[in-house]
């Protein structure tokens, strides 16, 4: 059996180590980008933030416990920062109510005091009164653990090309295999993981994906020596320091809304970092990144296969960071085995008829 992955970013990368760990035949096209477009301009928090229904939290929980099994499979990688999360508001009514709600459903989430906010983060310049405190979450840098996981792919047999697929081929009303200016590959399922690519390129296979993508805009500092432990999430600015040094800050964890001056606004965003951290002075932008989110038009994921051109498998999602272990291991399982995995029915690319 032969697999074609469009797509090479983070959820694309773990499709294919995961198929490839089954010692499944798979050729990944990443379209020149190794590490994909919208991973390199993610935030990156690994969480089950406040404001999702019951089922979808329950879905990111596994999800965050899958990056803990994907790290013991592969010796300790990837190089994930497990120091947890602070969130606070100006206005901490509807804050305290969503804590309440998630910590009803047994996530360890709790409000703390400022005192507790001095030793989680005690390079802050100063400390909200009330804040809310999830232990269990973490941060990634996105591009490093893709090409990892693509690297692992090839590792165990994976073909990795930075071909563009231009198309998907359709034989006697079934997947064929992919079409690139370099030829075709013949395949008996395709995985389209290829971000808000993915949209054109089921409409032209026939399938409908509705998306309502966003724009989102991350500024990234140069490398500076530790000033935050885990991820804070403030009224102003939204920032985790990466594991090379650079702080990356946007206006909140989706990258702020895009800008007609990226300058300025990185250097806006910079600013208010520095107001909020002490011996945080020599603070500079070093770069900054643009681009569109792939959001289903509903927000949940899209994972499944397509009744309607067999042989096809949708991996399409916001939050491709968080859910990416997780959605990459069930996806591999269902095209290797053939069964339906029931956790995944309320996310199946059928919801939208």
């Amino acid at each position: 059996m032969k697999t074609v992955v469009i797509g090479g970013g983070i959820v694309g990368a773990s499709v294919a180590y995961h198929l490839a760990a089954y010692g499944t035949d798979v050729t990944v096209f990443t379209g020149g980008s190794r590490g994909g477009i919208a991973s390199m301009a993610s935030f990156a928090w690994i969480n089950a933030a406040p404001g999702n229904t019951r089922h979808y939290f329950e879905f990111r929980l596994k999800a965050i416990l899958d990056w803990h099994r994907l790290q013991h499979d592969l010796g300790g990688q990837p190089d994930i920062n497990w120091n947890g999360s602070l969130w606070w508001e100006n206005e901490t009514g509807a804050m305290k109510d969503a804590i309440m709600l998630q910590a009803s459903w047994g996530y360890p989430i709790r409000l703390i005091s400022s005192a507790e906010v001095a030793k989680q983060e005690p390079l802050l310049c100063r400390y909200p009164e009330q804040c809310s405190l999830s232990t269990l979450e973490g941060s990634l840098s996105p591009l490093e653990t893709a090409v990892m996981l693509l690297d692992e792919a090839a590792e165990r047999g994976a073909m990795i090309r930075d071909d563009t697929v231009h198309s998907i081929i359709i034989r006697n009303g079934r997947v064929a295999g992919t079409r690139t200016a370099s030829g075709d590959t013949a395949a008996h399922h395709v995985v389209l993981a290829a971000g808000i690519a993915s949209e054109q390129l089921a409409g032209d296979a026939g399938i409908t994906l509705p998306m309502a993508n966003l724009p989102g805009f991350l500024a990234y500092s140069k490398p500076h020596p530790p000033l935050l432990r885990g991820v804070v999430l403030s009224p102003r600015v939204h920032m985790r320091q990466s594991t090379d040094g650079r702080i990356v800050v946007g206006q909140d964890f989706g990258g702020s809304p895009p800008s007609n001056d990226p300058e300025v606004t990185a250097e806006t965003l910079m600013a208010a970092v520095r107001e909020l951290l002490v011996d945080s002075d020599g603070l500079r932008v070093a770069h900054f990144t643009q681009g569109m989110r792939p959001i289903p038009s509903d927000g949940l994921p899209i994972i499944g296969p397509t009744s309607e051109l067999p042989g096809l498998y949708v991996t399409v999602m916001h939050s491709g960071v968080t859910l990416a272990a997780l959605a990459g291991r069930l996806a591999a399982e269902e095209i290797v085995s053939g069964c339906s995995i029931d956790v995944l029915a309320p996310y199946r690319p059928e919801r939208f008829h």
